[in-house]
Formats: C-alpha cells, structure tokens, sequence
C-alpha cells in the first residue's frame, strides 16, 4: 500500500560527518516526516569509522520522524547506492526528495516541492524538480515562482515513482535515438552539445558507471519531460574542493546564496520550456568556445597591462 499522504526524503550518508551534521541541521528546519538514509559500506579501516560517525547522525536526527534506514555492509559504489535507496522510496512513495550529504537546502524547498509534487502528479510533460537555480539574477516576464525547461541539477531534487519507473542506467536508447535531435533540446552552444554528447556515450552501456547523473537527464530528455526550476536559489553544494568528494572536483560554480520562495506560489500560465533562461543558465555553466576564447584573451591582455 503506497503511502501518498507524507513526501519523504531520501539522503545519501557516507564519510563526510562534518558535511552531514550541516546538512541535517538544514533539513531540521522544515523537519520532514520521513527520512530514508542510504549509507554506503566503507572502503577501508579509515572509512569504516566515518561510516560508523555518519549513520550514528543520520539515524538520531533533530527532529521526530520515521527514520528508515538502508545500509550496505560492503561498498557497492554510489551509483548501485543510489538505485538501491530510490527503489525502496518508490516502492513505498508516489514521489520523494533525494539528498545528498553535501547539500543544503532551504527551509522553503519541502513545501515548494510538495505543493508541486502534488499539484503535477499526473502530468506527464513534467518529470524533474530541481532546488538549484544557476541564474537567479533572471526574471520572468510573468514573475512566476518557477520555470519550465530542460536544465536540469541533481543538488536536491524531486520527482515521482512514474519518473523512475523509466529510469534505465544503462542508458540503451542512447545508441538508437536521433542524437542532434534530443541534444538541441536542451544546448545553445557547441561547446555544450559536445560535452553532453561526450558524457552520454561514455555512460551509454557502461558496466561501471562512475555517476548516476547523466543518464537520469537523458531519461528526461527522452520522454520529454520538463523539469521545474524555482525563480530563486535553494540548494547549495559545500563538496567541493575536498579531498573526500566522488564527483565534485575544484571551486562549486554554482554557489549562489540561498534564498526561500514565497508563497503561495504564482503558477506559470502554460507548461512549456522557458528558453530564455534555459540559454542563460547554459551561458553560465558552460559558455560557448567564444566566450571562453574571448575571456582568456580579456585576461590575457589585463595580466600583460599590470
């Protein structure tokens, strides 16, 4: 019997207890009242005891919730992690929130994203609820709460058991699908489309898949799904530049403040992609080869005027 009535959380704990006690500490201010805790098994004696550290936090949180947890003896990698806590949520749950321990969200996250669970739960244009916002400088001209699109995050979402129940790891279809066709849906610039096109084939049919990621976007892209962006930022990536970190590497380029929505939310007129701010976000995660080109050259030019 699916349990349709609370939204839960599922949070990812490993070997960042420092991260994890932030983290949990954001996620005590709207207090969600079911909290799944996916922790991997550790690599080595080192790891062992900051598993140990990290569980012992996810499983005595600061507020009062169902706490259910899902634990692996051994290391099975976060992808295999990753699929194993999404499978149990939706086994139980209609739709969810995933985290993960580096990621802190704003107290406004839960209930913009339950109201927008709830309220598109059978709409099959939308598929994908993000918390992160890279451009939120931008302003509709409707002055909406959100946008419609396919830039999509995975530093705190949300989304449904229909969506994952076309989820494919592997990543099949990417070998027969138009690809020009499904990578001008969601780039601007060449210099996106080949990054994006790289990442694909290289987790297209991969036995071993270092992320989880990108074949989650292809699925969206795919089966046309919309994800949700909201008009401000709400999640913040504090992984970076740590040497624990699995696939955040350098400075976070997208370390806007957080900021809350308001309510009650003002609803777009119509459910289609906002290219507009597709485009900007797009400029300011991977600007075009120009761009690059013509910053250095600026750079270039100011180090040889000092």
């Amino acid at each position: 019997m699916y349990r349709q009535n609370k939204i839960p959380v599922m949070l990812m704990a490993f070997i960042r207890p420092d991260l994890l006690k932030k983290c949990l500490q954001h996620l005590e201010k709207f207090a969600p009242p079911i909290l799944y805790v996916m922790g991997d098994g550790p690599r080595n004696e080192k790891e062992a005891a900051l598993c140990e550290q990290s569980r012992e936090l996810a499983l005595s949180p600061g507020w009062k919730c169902e706490v259910i947890r899902i634990f692996n003896d051994q290391n099975e990698g976060i992808v295999k992690s990753f699929i194993k806590g999404m499978n149990l949520m939706f086994s139980d749950h209609e739709y969810g929130i995933y985290l993960e321990d580096d990621i802190m969200l704003s107290p406004s996250f839960y209930q913009f994203a339950h109201e927008l669970l709830i309220k598109y739960k059978d709409e099959p244009k939308i598929g994908h609820i993000n918390a992160t916002n890279a451009a939120p400088h931008y302003r509709n001209p409707e002055d909406s709460s959100y946008h419609f699109g396919n830039y999509i995050t995975e530093w705190g979402f949300a989304t449904w058991r229909r969506v994952w129940e076309s989820y494919d790891i592997n990543m099949s279809e990417w070998e027969k699908i138009n690809k020009n066709k499904i990578l001008r849906k969601s780039t601007f610039n060449s210099r996106s489309k080949n990054s994006l096109k790289q990442m694909f084939d290289l987790h297209c049919n991969n036995p071993s898949p270092l992320a989880w990621g990108y074949q989650w976007h292809f699925n969206c892209l795919k089966n046309n799904y919309l994800s949700i962006t909201p008009a401000c930022n709400m999640s913040l990536n504090l992984g970076f530049e740590r040497e624990d970190s699995t696939n955040t590497f350098g400075g976070n380029p997208i370390a806007n403040q957080l900021d809350e929505a308001e309510f009650p939310l003002l609803h777009p007129s119509e459910i289609k992609p906002n290219e507009s701010f597709d485009r900007l976000v797009e400029n300011t995660i991977c600007p075009s080869y120009t761009k690059v080109f013509i910053g250095k050259l600026f750079n270039r030019i100011k180090s040889l005027r000092l």
